[in-house]
């Protein structure tokens, strides 16, 4: 298996550990023994558990940025930047979704070692300037950007604060706002 595969696959361990057992149960041996390695082959790609939480938190944004880049590739014209941001936010309703596995997984450790997002604090800065360049009001894509942050929240750990009905006219009035 190729190299970047395997540290993929660790990370991927990772997340499901997380959700499994919580930020408690995230230690190199249950993550060696999820992904099926070696705890000499986990430390091969990662040198100890922080190494192993900032490769999680690098492949979350990672993952943004592809599915960010995925949903514009289809889409011209002013507000696509933050049209695709929505799209990106949409969280798998049967929880295969490697990204959503990865995010609660962070945001679980997040809540105890604060530090530990960092990274994804500094990216804000880039994807705060791909809004302000959209070409669409920037309350707006501000608007739009937090609702889809708060919606991915809900959907991520299950919080039906919307009928799927009412999701989905929210999503749609969304998009409205990025067309203007």
């Amino acid at each position: 298996m190729p190299q970047d595969t395997r540290r993929e696959d660790i990370l991927h361990a990772a997340g499901r550990v997380v959700l499994a057992k919580g930020v408690t149960g995230l230690t190199l041996n249950a993550v060696a023994a999820e992904a099926g390695v070696s705890k000499g082959g986990l430390l091969y790609h990662f040198a100890g558990k922080d190494a192993l939480l900032d490769g999680m938190v690098e492949q979350l944004i990672d993952l943004t940025e592809a599915r960010i880049a995925d949903a514009m590739a289809g889409d011209t014209g002013p507000g696509r930047w933050t049209r695709a941001y929505l799209a990106a936010c949409a969280v798998d309703p049967e929880g295969s979704d490697p990204l959503d596995r990865l995010a609660t997984a962070l945001l679980a450790a997040g809540a105890s070692d604060p530090e530990r997002l960092a990274r994804l604090r500094d990216h804000q800065a880039h994807w705060r300037e791909m809004q302000r360049s959209d070409g669409i009001d920037p309350v707006a894509a501000i608007i739009v950007r937090l609702a889809a942050d708060g919606l991915w929240m809900n959907d991520l750990f299950g919080i039906r604060a919307l009928s799927q009905a009412e999701r989905d006219a929210v999503v749609a009035r969304l998009r409205e706002m990025t067309q203007r």
